[in-house]
């Protein structure tokens, strides 16, 4: 009985990680469309406003993407040098460990041509990245994961409290019979065999008790 839940366990554990796993990777990547979406409306005018120096131009087109509310960096880089690069969410601590665990941070990076083509072997004028607001992938993370947990902690209770009871109805429950039929002050020349029982050890001790009294008997 303590094997098999064990092995219980560990399927719903299995089970629990592979689900987890699926939602935060569906979660990040409808984070990186919207991010690409967005990205697809100012790419062309922030290479132009880079072309001409206009940095507030461009700080003013990347605070436009502020209004998705998964923002939580842009970041615009030209020569491997960071030019710009806003925050558009309040940094809040995550722990070192899970990092890597949940894939943060989340983020796309997109070249940047000038007049928004991509000619052949052109050099992109910039880079920018777009990063999702990390807390708020934790926080997803965190709470599909206790949400998970509790449901399949609830599911192995309900199979253990099912287990329980077919274990009591179909084993106890006969062997308390059997036992009080012999701790009785009465003589008991006959054990009747439980039901659905024929054939197993229950079946089999109540068959023996009856061979050894019938033997006796006619002794």
């Amino acid at each position: 009985m303590i094997v098999f839940f064990v092995i219980t366990l560990l399927f719903l554990a299995l089970f629990l990680t592979i689900q987890f796993t699926y939602l935060l990777d569906q979660r990040k990547q409808d984070y990186l469309n919207q991010l690409s979406n967005a990205v697809v409306q100012i790419q062309k005018p922030l290479t132009d406003s880079l072309l001409s120096s206009d940095l507030n131009e461009a700080k003013r087109l990347l605070v436009s993407l502020k209004t998705s509310g998964i923002m939580g960096n842009a970041i615009v880089t030209v020569d491997n040098v960071t030019v710009m690069n806003l925050s558009f969410s309040t940094p809040k601590p995550i722990p070192e460990w899970s990092l890597p665990m949940i894939g943060i941070p989340v983020e796309v990076t997109v070249p940047l041509y000038a007049y928004g083509t991509m000619a052949p072997l052109a050099k992109p004028q910039g880079y920018l990245t777009l990063r999702v607001d990390s807390n708020r992938v934790y926080r997803f993370a965190l709470n599909t994961f206790a949400l998970l947990t509790t449901t399949y902690l609830l599911l192995a209770l309900i199979i253990a409290i099912a287990m329980t009871w077919c274990v009591s109805r179909m084993i106890v429950r006969p062997l308390r019979k059997m036992a009080s039929e012999l701790q009785s002050s009465q003589a008991v020349n006959h054990l009747e065999t439980p039901e659905y029982h024929q054939d197993d050890e229950l079946g089999l001790l109540a068959k023996g008790y009856n061979r050894q009294i019938k033997r006796q008997n006619s002794d």
